[in-house]
């Protein structure tokens, strides 16, 4: 197996020598593997971490073959030596670390400000290239339904749209066959690498974007999954790695406590546009107000407490699928156009006496 030469990072370099051991790790294992691995030259301290990783899988490749001649006590040792230079390496990337953390935070403070769920997400994919990304996708789930919002791609916004009209033409399915699929299902990020040759990606977009690796991290709004964070360094030439998933992670939290407030004034404009349609002047309607039944008004009064339908479904041990037919059969019988206007109307009705 072929140890391919790392892309440095825009950002940290170091020469082999400041990890102890390295220079030493790298020649052994170019004998072990048969090829030379260079030890000098400027790599960054990511490539270092990623030529790491390579060796490794070489070294175990070669091992776990029946086959081969190769020595098995001096690749066993080669690899008990790999573990100790990665945790030398892992203790030079603190400076990095801190960082990465300040670029993160710094991404998160760029929210700040927006009057919109909108606005949010279309400034949040352009906060991600702020982080160090190349490009960056923001998207929003609805049940198993994956809806691309916005994408940043650094100098070339055109192909952004192209590949956001893409998504949003044949949504995706997140039915447990996609990558994203697991994402959301266990609210954790993760990394997708080989992407071009990966059976559980959205096939279409990713020969659009031509990457190689992404990272990507669930967008949590009051405790439920509500959307994705994408991110990979395409023009950079390098893989994702753990780094660049906690970067994402971190800023998708924030991310996901800035939607928690702008839906909540989504939800108030709503309200106040549903509550100027009512008071409208116009004629008074002669009807008594539309009965709902008793599971419709435990829907109905779960909405006003701006509790999002699997939040619904999971207070009443019902599924999203009678929670949604529970909500169009409130908007049928109350008149509204939308669920901020059923609230509105809702909370203005008469009560008993």
């Amino acid at each position: 197996m072929a140890i391919e030469t790392m892309t440095p990072r825009r950002d940290t370099l170091l020469d082999v020598e400041p990890v102890p051991g390295l220079s030493a790790v790298l020649t052994d294992a170019g004998e072990v593997l048969g090829h030379r691995i260079p030890a000098s030259g400027p790599r960054s301290l990511a490539g270092v971490a990623q030529l790491l990783n390579q060796i490794w899988d070489a070294v175990v490749a070669i091992v776990t073959e029946p086959a081969t001649a190769t020595d098995l006590a001096r690749a066993t040792a080669l690899l008990a030596r790999i573990r100790a230079v990665e945790a030398e390496l892992a203790a030079a990337r603190a400076p990095d670390g801190a960082a990465d953390l300040r670029r993160t935070g710094e991404a998160i403070a760029l929210l700040r400000g927006a009057n919109s769920t909108d606005e949010l997400l279309t400034r949040a994919a352009e906060s991600v290239g702020a982080m160090g990304f190349d490009r960056a996708l923001v998207s929003t789930t609805d049940g198993p339904t994956w809806n691309m919002h916005t994408m940043f791609i650094a100098d070339d916004q055109r192909w952004a749209e192209e590949i956001v009209a893409a998504g949003r033409e044949a949504p995706p399915t997140l039915d447990g066959q996609l990558v994203e699929s697991d994402i959301v299902a266990r609210a954790r990020p993760g990394l997708v690498f080989d992407v071009q040759h990966n059976p559980r990606v959205v096939r279409p977009i990713v020969t659009m974007t031509r990457c190689s690796s992404y990272a990507v991290a669930p967008l949590i709004v009051n405790g439920a999954v509500a959307g994705l964070v994408h991110g990979d360094f395409y023009f950079q030439r390098r893989e994702v790695d753990p780094t660049a998933r906690a970067m994402l992670a971190v800023f998708a939290e924030g991310l996901g406590q800035a939607m928690a407030g702008t839906l909540l004034l989504d939800g108030l404009t709503a309200m106040r546009a549903g509550f100027d349609r009512i008071l409208s002047p116009g004629p008074v309607p002669s009807t008594a107000p539309p009965t709902l039944s008793a599971r419709e008004i435990e829907v109905v009064d779960l909405l006003a407490g701006g509790r999002a339908n699997r939040q619904i479904a999971r207070e009443l041990a019902i599924s999203e699928a009678t929670v949604k037919t529970h909500i169009t059969h409130i908007l049928r019988k109350l008149g509204a156009a939308n669920r901020a206007e059923a609230v509105a109307y809702w909370l203005r009705r008469p009560t008993p006496r």
